[in-house]
Parts: structure tokens; sequence; C-alpha cells
């Protein structure tokens, strides 16, 4: 019991030793570099993932998929058509008018997404 109450107070006596402001400065620079450093991380991740983009005008991405490191393939929507385009270094090419429209997927709804995470901690 007593060697328990003189950790105790040595970890308090530790505790209230004042802090330089070079090591205040160095733990903020160190934090800070580290959010950056976050944020960066995660638009690359969600760049990765493909995520849908946001309506622009009357042209939107309904899906893609990459075939190389500068090679991909898209389905693009333009007004009510749909048309199949290679995308390379050298351009954009139309590769094909689709004929019968594919659906492009929707987001979750983030009610929904909510409901179901809740669920799943609660049980």
């Amino acid at each position: 019991m007593r060697t328990l109450l003189l950790l105790l107070a040595a970890s308090f006596s530790a505790a209230a030793e004042p802090v330089s402001a070079g090591d205040q400065l160095a733990t903020t620079i160190a934090t800070l570099f580290g959010v950056v450093a976050l944020i960066v991380v995660l638009a690359l991740m969600a760049r990765k993932m493909n995520l849908p983009t946001k309506m622009v005008g009357k042209i939107r991405l309904i899906a893609s998929m990459s075939l190389g490191t500068k090679e991909k393939v898209a389905v693009i929507e333009v007004g009510e058509q749909q048309y199949l385009i290679g995308v390379s270094s050298g351009g954009i090419q139309l590769l094909d008018k689709l004929d019968t429209p594919i659906e492009s997927p929707q987001p979750p709804e983030f009610a929904k997404v909510f409901a179901k995470v809740s669920k799943g901690q609660k049980s």
C-alpha cells in the first residue's frame, strides 16, 4: 500500500513540472503535421474508392473502371442518353452509345446507415 502511495505521489510531482515553450511548440507542430497527413491520406483513399461525384449540370458520371495506370473506361450520362467512353493520357474517345441505360448506384441515405450502425452497437 505504501509503494502504491509513493508511485501515485511521484506521478503527481512529474505531472506538475512545467513544460518548456520549446516542448509545447514541438508538440503543436507535430500535431499539425499529423492532422495534415491524415487529411491527405483520407483524400487519397476517397479518390481511389471512386466515390460518386456531384451532378454537374446535365452531365453525370455513372460508373468508371480503371484499366491501367493511365487508362479507364467510364459511363457518362448526358441528359437522358448514356455513353461509354475511354479515357487515356492521349485523350477521351467515344466507345459506344448505350441503347439500354444502366442504373446509377444510389448512395445510401444517412438515416438508414446510421440506423444500421446503431442497431449493430446495441446487440
